[in-house]
């Protein structure tokens, strides 16, 4: 038994009287032998801890054990027992207990040795002891009818709480927080000081924050500076305050947000002088770096199934003035012969977060089922609800050239036909990476209905909706997971447009089959689309070595002829193996992948760019 036990020393609890009650004993027992050093932590345990679970507290901890996915690994070292980090480790652990509220932990441990496999299981004794919780909680209100009602609409939304454990991070926040709502109320000078009265005895502390709220303070002249040809009339408009207004600090930051947000600046910067302060009245410096009017992106790239592909994007900003945009994009692969899609974008119409989005476009495809030239365009009201989160409704024309290519007589199935219809739609994307997204999800659903006027051949109801959720299991060790949903309900016709049904199979699909194999098939034997579509893909990633990445995934799923027509027994299952290679503009993947329990093996290859979700 290697026994050592610490002091307690808490951040806001530095009271000598306190200490001398609390009777802190510091005593160094034996130190870790050097035998261990080096050896491989197999696992640390934690005994007599009723209060936070394990992975909080390794989390505090640099010595890492042995975990599951890194037993898989075996050809890598584990992780080393270090005595000096260890010791480090204990000290941590000791302070993390005082920050919440258990100021007099004591900690010891045992190391068990298996010299043999040169392996070391680590066991943590945890004695927290009794919680110190708040015993009451004041703010000292100052004589100001103003402050005094900042003061009672802060305590109204406070998350401490008499009788709640003692933990130092709710009270930090609840300092910050209670000078931040000063500050937006015109007080930007306020100062706020924190006292704690500790009762040992009887567990508690008294918790008290006097603040002294400064002169009320109002925004003063705004001047505006930088290299942009901007008009500063727009960039006014924009902004969240005017000369006279009572000083905010969170309107700054939200006019800051604001101008950034119309993507036409480098840089934003919007700073209060305090310093200059003169009868009450702060003026504001804004200073702004314009981006380029011009752009234009190009790329080229190679697949499996859209052969040799390439794309560029033309932007021009401050188009006709303010923050306008004109984007001109096009597009060419094997199953996309031509894309162009124009699209002018005019954001703050009718209110701050509502953008207009008016696109024209051209777009030919090439598919087993069907030859389809589609023109027409569409109007977009699209409104943001945060940075993660946005809706939409969209009004659609289309004039479509389309060749049935499932049936017989080629030159007779050829149709020229109307569609317009409206959708309305939701999106929403919390993933932290756009490229290598290891936490979040994405969320995007729509439901259509066609047939609104300019002579439409089809009517019907569309809907498709996608689930994708990101979770970080260790180190670069990511399991994610798929699911979407669709279906089309005709209301007048017998059938639904080729060219809009359901099909399943490809690089980003059931990895199992080739592109837009699984579908619903005529006599002929040829696939022509279904109405009703469920899909879902687990993958778990993980890394090999520098750039290099694997992946072990599975996919089910299935298309139905009828709408509605969900049929748990029809799905159809894959899977497979993947290698990804990080690059600046995503990863380069490599997927093979065969469809199971069908009694035999039929592999396909894949190559894209970006992951399958």
């Amino acid at each position: 038994m290697y026994n050592k036990s610490y002091p307690s020393i808490n951040l806001f609890l530095l009271n000598k009287q306190f200490f001398i009650l609390a009777g802190i004993v510091f005593v160094l027992f034996t130190r870790i032998s050097a035998g261990q050093e080096g050896y491989e932590v197999r696992e640390i345990r934690f005994q007599g801890n009723e209060i936070f679970s394990e992975e909080t507290l390794l989390e505090q901890m640099s010595t890492r054990e042995t975990s599951l996915i890194q037993s898989l690994t075996f050809w890598k070292p584990g992780p080393e027992f270090s005595s000096l980090m260890f010791e480090n480790d204990l000290e941590r652990l000791r302070h993390f207990y005082q920050q919440h509220g258990f100021i007099s932990p004591e900690l010891d441990y045992t190391l068990e040795e298996d010299d043999r496999r040169q392996q070391v299981r680590v066991v943590v004794e945890v004695g927290h002891g009794r919680a110190i919780r708040i015993g009451s909680l004041e703010v000292n209100r100052a004589e100001d009818s103003l402050a005094a009602a900042v003061l009672s609409a802060w305590r109204d939304t406070m998350q401490l709480d008499t009788g709640k454990r003692f933990v130092d991070a709710k009270v930090l926040e609840a300092e910050a927080r209670l000078k931040k709502r000063f500050k937006d109320q015109g007080f930007p000078l306020v100062e706020v000081q924190r006292k704690l009265h500790v009762h040992p005895a009887a567990h508690k502390v008294d918790v008290q924050f006097r603040v002294d709220p400064g002169p009320r303070a109002f925004f003063g002249q705004i001047d505006i500076k930088g290299d942009s040809l901007v008009s500063e009339s727009y960039i006014r408009k924009r902004l969240k305050f005017s000369p006279g207004s009572v000083y905010s600090q969170g309107k700054l930051d939200a006019t800051q947000n604001n101008l950034f947000d119309t993507d036409l600046f480098r840089y934003v910067v919007v700073r209060a002088q305090k310093d200059s302060m003169s009868a009450n009245q702060i003026p504001v410096f804004i200073e702004v770096s314009e981006e380029s009017p011009w752009s234009l992106e190009t790329g080229v790239g190679y697949g499996t199934e859209d052969r040799f592909r390439a794309s560029f994007r033309l932007s021009k900003l401050h188009f006709l003035g303010g923050a306008r945009k004109f984007i001109l994009e096009g597009k060419h692969s094997h199953f996309l012969p031509l894309s162009l899609e124009a699209k002018f974008i005019q954001p703050y119409l009718l209110g701050e977060n509502l953008d207009l989005i008016v696109n024209p476009f051209f777009i030919r495809e090439n598919e087993p089922s069907y030859e389809v030239d589609r023109l027409g365009g569409s109007f977009t009201f699209q409104q943001d609800f945060s940075g993660r989160s946005s809706g939409y409704l969209m009004y659609s024309f289309e004039r479509v050239f389309v060749q049935d290519l499932s049936r017989t007589g080629l030159s007779e199935n050829r149709e020229v036909r109307n569609k317009s219809g409206v959708t309305l739609g939701y999106r929403r994307n919390s993933a932290d990476s756009r490229f290598y997204p290891t936490r979040g999800w994405q969320f995007d659903g729509h439901i259509t209905y066609m047939g609104l006027a300019f002579r439409s051949r089809f009517h019907y109801f569309m809907s498709e909706m996608g689930l994708v959720r990101y979770y970080e299991l260790a180190d670069d060790w990511v399991m994610a997971g798929k699911i979407r949903l669709g279906f089309i309900n005709p209301l007048r016709d017998e059938q639904t447009p080729i060219e809009d049904r359901f099909l399943l199979g490809g690089a980003s699909s059931l990895r199992g089959w080739g592109r837009h194999q699984i579908s619903p098939v005529n006599q002929q034997g040829k696939p022509v689309g279904g109405n009703s579509m469920l899909e879902t893909s687990l993958e778990l990633r993980f890394p090999v070595y520098d750039i290099f990445s694997g992946v072990v995934f599975t996919d089910v799923g299935n298309v139905w002829r009828e709408p509605f027509n969900y049929q748990p027994r029809g799905l159809l299952y894959d899977a497979g193996l993947g290698l990804r290679v990080r690059t600046p503009v995503g990863p380069v993947r490599v997927d093979i992948a065969t469809p199971v329990f069908r009694g035999e093996i039929s592999p396909r290859f894949f190559i894209s760019i970006g992951h399958a979700f």
